[in-house]
């Protein structure tokens, strides 16, 4: 009698577990009929021709299957048509209800932060190679050819008025060798590698990269013969624009 009885409320407990799988489905089957009629309704009519669920909306409603009816997948099979971050985007764009996600990276927005300070100026082409550098070889970059050249607008040119890229009054020679008494280089490439590994070293000898440490730029190896009025006025003006890049 108590088997027949324990066997008889398992058969109710299973026919219940049932009946809320089907009643679930049922409303989930539903909410997404009601999905397409609304795409439809709202976009059918401009573009005469029915609107199906997107790729990823089914995606989303076999998830919800799976896991309402405890369902796995066969070997070889995905639990969920789309189930990596890849196919949704590859699901997403017009008729979709995910925008694709553009890819970041800590360079493209520094890039980005550095077009917004320079804009405007010769020395924009060279952003992407700023970037490459850390935020204080950056700063330092940017500040000294503010200081030296207004960010290429003053610069040493060419017999045939060609520009040489060097917008921080270096004056070592460059692949074109030198130009009204400043090195000449190739291409804006050439000019920030030389500059930056050059600022690189005298950060390593100086143990910072304070602008007020860099008056080798301005001076050479003394400053004696410069007004210390003069010599603050170059540290103020490369640590203004230092500071907004190495800082953040």
């Amino acid at each position: 009698m108590n088997s027949r009885s324990t066997t008889q409320k398992k058969r109710e407990n299973d026919v219940f577990s049932r009946s809320c799988q089907v009643i679930g489905l049922i409303g989930m089957l539903s909410f997404a009929l009601g999905q397409a009629g609304q795409a439809s309704s709202d976009s059918g009519a401009d573009q005469g021709g029915d609107v199906p669920l997107s790729r990823v909306s089914l995606c989303d409603w076999q998830y919800d299957y799976n896991f309402f009816t405890g369902k796995k997948a066969e070997k070889g099979e995905s639990s969920v048509p789309c189930d990596t971050a890849f196919d949704r985007n590859v699901a997403s764009g017009p008729g979709t209800d995910h925008a694709p996600i553009p890819p970041k990276n800590e360079k493209s927005l520094f890039e980005a932060e550095l077009y917004s300070i320079v804009s405007g100026y010769p020395i924009e082409a060279m952003v992407p190679v700023i970037a490459e550098y850390d935020r204080d070889i950056a700063g330092l970059i940017v500040g000294i050819a503010k200081k030296e050249s207004n960010w290429g607008k003053r610069v040493p040119r060419t017999d045939e008025g060609d520009d040489c890229f060097n917008y921080w009054g270096y004056k070592g020679a460059g692949v074109r060798g030198t130009a009204m008494g400043h090195g000449c280089f190739g291409d804006p490439a050439e000019a920030v590698h030389t500059i930056g590994n050059r600022l690189q070293e005298l950060v390593a000898l100086r143990k910072t990269s304070e602008p007020a440490n860099m008056t080798i730029w301005k001076c050479g190896s003394s400053c004696a013969t410069h007004s210390p009025e003069s010599v603050r006025k170059w540290i103020a003006d490369v640590d203004l624009y230092f500071r907004q890049i190495a800082q953040r």
